[in-house]
């Protein structure tokens, strides 16, 4: 059936209803029927994110009822509908509704839907999956991605992302569902009094502040010298506030300063272009507010709050917004120096964050793992060493912004980065220093390292294609020189190989994934579409003698990655 037969009969389906004159408006626009009923949203390791609208190929009630059907009956095949499903969901618009359908899905399914009754972020469902022992969960979230858009992450017992296998077993069971229109559901309070709907209560929240704050390196110091520090705290109309304050609170800070604008859930997101605090518009509103309080440090959470980003003052007055890659260097090393070190202790970083993790970790005696690119990843890692007994996990970072310490959850948290930065910050002012200044000081030890992350989009359907199209060209004829350097090596994830230079070619032991990484002299250049969003993401990193040589690295670095994807897309 294609896109105009499809449109055809979503319209017959939903005559009558409040979808039929959102469709009515879609009948003349071929571009917007093509990419809305070409066919369904794809389900992948990381669930469902596309824009909300009508169709099978965006976010509605009726894709995420498909979604659940599919996951409902793969937990009945292995006997696990009794564990239960946890469910959260975020600010955005339409994320209650689609919690509610999800639950009640599951309901109708006689599997037990664990719903939290208020929006909730995506490192406090992790930890609830662990705590309850849940069969999976699910949270409906885009994180960080512009208002139109809206998802359905699905996580496995281990409180982690679906990791390959589990998602295409869970796949396997939504690919057969053609009708999403006569999907069963059950009344909310049919599957109340059954036992197969239970809202969770405020001793869930209890028990994840609990946990994150239990990560605290030194919290009586925090305690005792908390209250010297000023910040500056923004949620962007995120679930950010309803544990970043009370946690940073709890711990003894007494001068955190909330952006009152971006405090209350709004799925508009109206500050802001996107919720994304990698971008430094996320922070105008709170550098104006640390002018007024006299703040140095600014924090600030996305909409599912598993991401930080982080703003430092600068020595001029002016504020540095920090990289991912800074913040994770800064708040792996804070943890390590504060770690009593044992035989096994490990840290994970992805394969496209900064090797100067590498040198941090290793300059502690510590074992820096790298794997691809998805947080899921490093909640493998720590999975791998409970159920070996091997190794102990420290920390985990992706240049993406994302941080996690300690096991109680198996994703990244921004509330535990949010609690570790601030009590890095008081450490360093202990010290008489800054943030500023100690990332400074690593870099003096460990070498100046610049990372930039270019990303290229292009929308709908096509764009994808081209997406996908360009990948295959840099496969089949990747670049032999950079910036008049030469590529050292050419590892294709897709293909699990690396070939060197002189065409020798060795076994790459990750699982198989769409990336392309050219190692440089000094560098890298890392070609990556995403699994979210139509982007095509490029990573370059560079080091060099000085920061000046560096930057400068980088610059021709990214000018080179441009015009190599411009020549493609």
């Amino acid at each position: 059936m294609d896109h105009r037969a499809t449109f055809a009969l979503w319209q017959e389906k939903l005559a009558g209803t409040e979808w039929e004159a959102q469709l009515k408006a879609m009948e003349n626009d071929e571009e917007a029927i093509r990419n809305a009923f070409s066919g369904w949203v794809e389900f992948g390791t990381a669930g469902m994110r596309g824009v909300l609208g009508p169709g099978p190929g965006q976010l509605n009630v009726f894709t995420v009822r498909r979604a659940t059907q599919g996951l409902a009956a793969y937990i009945n095949s292995i006997g696990q509908a009794d564990r239960g499903v946890a469910i959260a969901y975020d600010s955005r618009h339409n994320s209650a509704l689609f919690a509610k359908e999800t639950a009640l899905t599951l309901a109708a399914n006689g599997v037990k839907a664990l719903l939290y009754p208020e929006y909730t972020s995506v490192p406090q469902l992790s930890f609830t999956i662990l705590h309850l022992n849940a069969a999976a969960g699910v949270v409906i979230t885009a994180s960080h991605n512009p208002s139109k858009y809206n998802g359905y992450k699905v996580y496995g017992p281990d409180g982690g992302q679906l990791a390959n296998e589990g998602a295409d077993a869970v796949l396997s069971f939504i690919d057969p569902i053609e009708d999403c229109f006569s999907l069963p559901t059950m009344d909310e309070q049919a599957a109340l009094d059954a036992g197969l709907l239970q809202y969770l209560g405020p001793e869930l929240d209890d028990a994840y502040v609990a946990a994150v704050k239990k990560q605290c390196p030194e919290p009586q110091a925090l305690r005792d010298f908390g209250r010297e520090l000023k910040l500056v705290y923004t949620p962007l109309n995120g679930t950010g506030m309803r544990s970043v304050p009370r946690v940073l609170h709890e711990l003894g800070l007494e001068n955190v300063h909330i952006v009152k604008e971006q405090m209350a859930p709004d799925g508009d997101f109206p500050t802001v272009s996107a919720p994304n605090p990698e971008m430094p518009e996320a922070f105008d509103l709170s550098r104006k507010l640390a002018d007024t309080v006299g703040a140095d440090l600014l924090l600030a959470t996305d909409p599912d709050c598993d991401r930080l980003g982080v703003a430092l003052r600068e020595p001029g007055g002016g504020f540095l917004t920090l990289t991912g890659n800074q913040i994770g260097c800064l708040l792996m090393d804070y943890l390590l120096s504060h770690t009593e070190i044992k035989p096994g202790d490990f840290v994970v970083r992805s394969l496209v964050s900064t090797p100067m993790a590498d040198r941090i970790a290793a300059s502690y005696g510590v074992e820096c793992r790298s794997v691809l690119t998805g947080f899921k990843y490093i909640a493998e890692q720590i999975r791998l060493a409970e159920e070996t007994g091997k190794g102990r996990f420290l920390f985990g970072f992706e240049e993406s912004y994302g941080f996690l310490a300690g096991t109680y959850c198996r994703d990244k948290d921004a509330c535990l980065a949010a609690e570790l930065a601030a009590s890095a910050a008081s450490f360093w002012a202990r010290q008489g220093k800054d943030l500023h200044q100690a990332l400074e000081e690593l870099y003096l030890r460990h070498g100046y390292f610049a990372e930039k992350v270019v990303s290229f989009t292009r929308e709908g359907a096509d764009g994808i294609a081209q997406i996908k199209q360009a990948v295959a060209q840099l496969r089949q004829d990747p670049p032999q020189e950079v910036c008049g350097s030469p590529v050292l090596a050419v590892r294709d994830y897709q293909t699990k190989q690396r070939r060197d230079a002189a065409g020798k070619v060795t076994p790459i032991d990750l699982p198989a994934s769409n990336i392309i990484y050219l190692e440089l002299p000094e560098g890298s250049l890392i070609f990556r579409p995403s699994g979210t969003e139509p982007k095509l993401k490029t990573y370059i990193s560079v080091s060099g003698a000085s920061e000046d040589a560096a930057k400068a690295r980088l610059t021709e670095v990214t000018a080179a990655a441009k015009d190599t994807v411009d020549a493609l897309l």
